[in-house]
């Protein structure tokens, strides 16, 4: 079984938690990392400086610019994710001529907690499909 997780939003908003559960999955799962953020050199560096543990070859970085909200779900498809998290309800949409979908969950946004935790650590610029974020 194959689940994906997003950062922004998600693994950057509760760390602990998610840094926890992915533990604890990756016994009987294949862990992955799809997110916005551009340069995938710069996303192995945050998730290695903040401990969250995937493969390299696990990580990717849709393209807004080419797919759209769609963007996850080309990669989605094209790995054969079984399940995927995310914050952006438009990223869990699927288009029925891509086959079976796989099972897509929402973090519900929180307004009062921040989009990044304190805990999380960033060091430069982060560019983001859709937008971007500075420090």
């Amino acid at each position: 079984m194959k689940i994906a997780f997003d950062i922004g939003g998600v693994i950057s908003k509760y760390p602990e938690q998610f840094r926890w559960l992915m533990i604890s999955l990756s016994v009987n799962m294949e862990l992955f990392v799809i997110t916005d953020m551009h340069d995938k050199n710069e996303v192995l560096e945050m998730l290695r400086e903040n401990r969250i543990e995937v493969a390299e070859d696990h990580v990717y970085c849709a393209d807004y610019a080419k797919h759209g909200d769609m963007c996850k779900a080309v990669l989605l498809k094209e790995l054969g994710i079984d399940i995927f998290i995310d914050d952006f309800p438009a990223y869990t949409s699927w288009d029925s001529t891509l086959g079976p979908a796989p099972i897509r969950l929402v973090v519900a946004p929180d307004p009062y907690k921040p989009y990044w935790s304190d805990s999380w650590k960033v060091k430069t610029e982060c560019d983001f499909g859709r937008r971007r974020y500075y420090l």
